[in-house]
């Protein structure tokens, strides 16, 4: 008996098989969209990154604003502003590059490890917003605008939001995995062991000297590295948490 093959089925199936190649289709278009659009992103990124660091270091103000941080230019890099904006701009050149070949049909997609690099970046400047917004603003005795004026308004506003939006937006991938939630809050570690050795190496009689807290964080002196640690460090982590679970690609 020969092999019977209903016209009807067959019919649906082409369909269905049509139909699966034009989703697909679609997706791949609305893929190349956005990393399209992420590379343009991330290079405008760049660039305000530079630009941001430039006029840091070149001590140039506007209408007379000193601003917080401007004027000391390169003495700056003790502060974590500045390392993870600097940090933010290499991960948007590395993104930049690894997009660029995707879009040439070099890759099939980006690179896990320029992935979990730009997650701690955009993790590094979000805790740098934050904290800026939520606790340097309201105890600083001075005018909290300020922390806004001239280059600090690229490095405390700018610069972090255009980041968390190029990651959770035009970037979303499954390529990282959760345990690359841990290994996001390496910068941040290595910055937190070197503000802490920095202001108990200036400690006498439990008093951190002046210019050794730059941040504030101990106002309770030496007493405060038991409190004001692990609070960054969870903070940290929640931020790349949160970050990793926006950019995964549903």
């Amino acid at each position: 008996m020969g092999f019977f093959r209903n016209p009807v089925l067959d019919g649906m199936d082409g369909i269905l098989y049509d139909r699966i190649k034009w989703i697909r289709r679609r997706e791949s278009r609305t893929t190349m969209e956005k990393v399209k659009k992420a590379t343009i992103l991330n290079i405008c990124l760049f660039v305000l990154e530079v630009a941001a660091i430039v006029w840091m270091t070149s001590g140039i103000t506007i209408n007379g604003s000193a601003g917080v941080f401007s004027a000391a230019r390169w003495r700056m890099l003790k502060y974590f502003t500045v390392d993870s904006n600097i940090l933010m701009g290499v991960a948007a050149c590395m993104a930049f590059l690894d997009q660029r070949k995707v879009l040439k049909r070099e890759k099939e997609d980006v690179s896990a490890g320029v992935l979990i690099f730009k997650l701690a970046a955009t993790a590094g400047v979000t805790l740098t917003l934050l904290v800026t917004v939520f606790f340097l603003a309201p105890t600083a005795d001075y005018n909290p605008l300020w922390l806004f004026a001239n280059s600090n308004l690229l490095l405390h506003l700018i610069n972090p939001v255009l980041s968390i939006i190029i990651f959770v937006v035009f970037e979303k991938s499954n390529r990282i995995g959760f345990r690359h939630t841990f290994t996001a809050m390496i910068p941040m570690l290595v910055y937190a062991v070197y503000y802490v050795e920095e202001a108990l190496r200036h400690t006498a009689d439990g008093v951190i000297a002046q210019g050794y807290d730059w941040y504030g964080f101990f106002f309770l002196g030496t007493k405060s590295v038991a409190i004001v640690l692990p609070l960054i460090i969870g903070i940290n982590y929640l931020i790349c948490l949160v970050l990793w679970k926006c950019n995964r690609r549903r």
